[in-house]
């Protein structure tokens, strides 16, 4: 009897054991598919993808189907954060030999929070089309990064005597002449940049929103509008279907509002300034008009505080847009920015499909110019200095961000 009672115990102690060795593991896969579960729905809700979907299917991948909660954090540092996302894992392993002690096994949870974080910022980003640094221009970005979503063999090129002066190149395509010749963080030519070539991911368009809408245009101004010697103040009550050339004499005034260019071209020469604007290139896809700043240009173009387009909060700063849904998008229409020592550009400039050209003697200067486009090219003697720190809490602009566990 005695050996019967000690070898129950013995068996039961026994069972304990392995069954807690069984816990254990439970609770480390638990874990870890909570990490997994939390990191993955924190990079869908920053793509603005279905995020709890995402964070349920990925535990399931690792195991758990039942008794998994995902959402926004309800404990913890990052209550209110915006981009965290906070996942619960409950789970009751099975119990067996245990059942001598225990009546039921202890219950596993695991909770896990992930955020993403902005690494870097971003002033100059290419969709599509490359980056090309080329003749004998400049550009400085300060401390954000340029950028390029375009795939090998485009990618970020730098050729001829272009000198750039920045942190960082990225690219999800290739990367030439990066790490050699005139580029460096700084004009004491010390330090070369960061170079990231062939990157997996593309660097997020912070205005691809705007894609999606489909301007509307008022009537047409009647008669067109012309400029001269004296000069001119319109509103933007009317639509512009005609191209206006503002000559080198001339001096256009833009009163705040947003401006459709309705199947129309602006060439600035002369002066031209508005503060509140945004600027809308559009009208029939193959007819869409562009904008041309030659380097004689003088004055000032400001964005909007917010947006002036009805339910996308990403056109807020945004300056000058041309439609997505231009199919003119050769030569012919290409956007070209080349403002002379007095021309400021202030706020985003989106061409999403649309070829980007500064070239000649241009000189555009702002702390706050957001530049994405399809194709992005710097040539000739262009000077350019962009930078978006002036832009926080005014226009948005692209930037690289990393998702992280925080909790």
């Amino acid at each position: 009897m005695v050996l019967a009672g000690s070898a129950t115990i013995l068996l039961g102690f026994t069972g304990l054991a392995i069954e807690a060795g069984s816990w254990y593991l439970t609770l480390r896969n638990a874990a870890t598919a909570a990490d997994l579960a939390a990191l993955a729905g924190a990079a869908a809700r920053d793509r603005g993808e279905d995020y709890v979907a995402v964070a349920l299917n990925t535990a399931a991948l690792n195991g758990f189907t039942d008794g998994v909660e995902a959402g926004p954090p309800t404990t913890g540092n990052f209550v209110g954060d915006s981009a965290a996302v906070q996942v619960v894992i409950s789970h009751t392993p099975q119990i067996s030999l245990a059942r001598l002690f225990l009546t039921a096994a202890p219950r596993v949870q695991r909770r896990a929070v992930a955020t993403a974080r902005t690494d870097s910022e971003v002033c100059v980003l290419s969709l599509g089309g490359g980056l090309e640094l080329g003749g004998n221009s400049t550009v400085k970005s300060g401390s954000c990064l340029l950028g390029s979503n375009a795939s090998a063999p485009n990618g970020i090129s730098v050729v001829g005597s272009a000198s750039v002066r920045a942190d960082g190149l990225v690219t999800t395509g290739s990367c030439t002449g990066c790490n050699s010749g005139d580029v460096w963080t700084d004009n004491n030519k010390n330090v070369r940049p960061l170079v990231v070539a062939n990157r997996p991911e593309p660097i997020r368009d912070p205005f691809a929103n705007l894609q999606n809408w489909t301007p509307q245009p008022p009537p047409c101004h009647s008669p067109a509008v012309t400029t001269g010697k004296d000069p001119v103040t319109i509103s933007p009550d009317k639509a512009i279907c005609s191209s206006i050339t503002v000559g080198s004499n001339d001096t256009l005034n833009l009163s705040p509002g947003i401006y459709y260019f309705n199947n129309a071209d602006l060439v600035v020469q002369g002066r031209i300034t508005g503060e509140g604007v945004t600027l809308v290139f559009t009208g029939d896809p193959d007819r869409v008009g562009t904008i041309r700043i030659n380097a004689q240009a003088q004055g000032k173009l400001t964005g909007p505080t917010n947006s002036l387009i009805p339910d996308h909060p990403e056109a807020a700063g945004v300056v000058i847009y041309r439609d997505a849904r231009a199919t003119n998008n050769g030569p012919a229409k290409e956007v070209q920015l080349n403002g002379g020592a007095t021309m400021e550009l202030r706020g985003g400039l989106y061409f999403p499909t649309s070829d980007v050209v500064m070239n000649g003697k241009s000189n555009i200067e702002s702390t706050c110019l957001s530049i994405v486009g399809y194709r992005l090219s710097f040539s000739g003697t262009a000077d350019t200095d962009v930078g978006v720190s002036g832009c926080k809490g005014y226009t948005a602009y692209p930037t690289i961000r990393t998702v992280r566990l925080v909790e």
